[in-house]
């Protein structure tokens, strides 16, 4: 499904009852930022009523950033202290990274996250988890390895866990996807989902019952430029595992 006038940033991904995709804005509430929070860092996540959670980078003196959360269970009116729920990032690329994707389940309480991060050693797009509402984290899993900054999201249905990634190397403009069904302990799958004859940028994901949705902005082979695209390609699988 191509849709024209692909979105820029802010745009979001969902599946109806019927699994019908649909392209919206992505959701926000209240929430003032700390002092060197990396403006327009902050991604949010509902998690049922009032609860919400929020992500952001914050830049440390050398140039590199912790990814930050905080919950707030009365709709933005407060926020809990910040968590980290990754700090090993010893890139100086201050606020010029891209932001990380977050969503929550309302019934088990996990948060998930999705991001590019260059630690020590393993630059790439990372995924990190809370099963306990983000009060903790558990060890970060490698999704996909690579140098370049790249753009990724996340979406979770039960025990299964999506993330959809740029791959992060400048030479391979591609979208591709990993899947777990372990409530992403460990990742079961990778695989490209875009073309390779266009450029892809900029993805989305989205689950249901048994499905699940990947879209991204694309453009036609040569127009030059990472997310250049001029419009969005949603693609609809099948997906099966526990929890689905």
């Amino acid at each position: 499904m191509r849709m024209p006038n692909a979105p820029r940033a802010g745009w979001r991904l969902t599946l109806d009852a019927h699994a019908k995709p649909s392209v919206g804005v992505e959701p926000t509430t209240s929430f003032v930022a700390p002092a060197g929070a990396c403006s327009g860092s902050m991604v949010f996540a509902p998690a049922g009523g009032p609860d919400w959670f929020v992500a952001w980078w914050q830049p440390r003196a050398d140039s590199s950033a912790q990814l930050l959360v905080s919950q707030s269970t009365n709709a933005g009116a407060s926020w809990s202290a910040p968590v980290a729920a990754d700090d090993r990032d010893r890139k100086p690329l201050g606020c010029g990274r891209p932001n990380a994707a977050i969503a929550a389940d309302s019934a088990s309480g996990y948060v998930h996250l999705a991001y590019f991060l260059a630690p020590a050693q393993g630059a790439g797009v990372w995924y990190v988890h809370s099963q306990d509402r983000g009060a903790t984290w558990h060890a970060p899993v490698g999704v996909f390895y690579g140098d370049d900054p790249a753009r990724a999201d996340v979406a979770a249905h039960g025990d299964t866990v999506l993330v959809a990634y740029e791959y992060p190397n400048a030479d391979d403009e591609r979208v591709g996807v990993a899947l777990s069904y372990t409530a992403g302990h460990t990742f079961d799958a990778r695989m490209a989902v875009s073309p390779n004859t266009e450029r892809a940028s900029d993805p989305r994901v989205a689950i249901g019952q048994g499905v699940a949705a990947i879209g991204w902005a694309s453009g036609a082979p040569n127009t030059g430029g990472r997310g250049r695209g001029d419009f969005t390609v949603v693609d609809v699988a099948r997906v099966g595992g526990r929890g689905d």
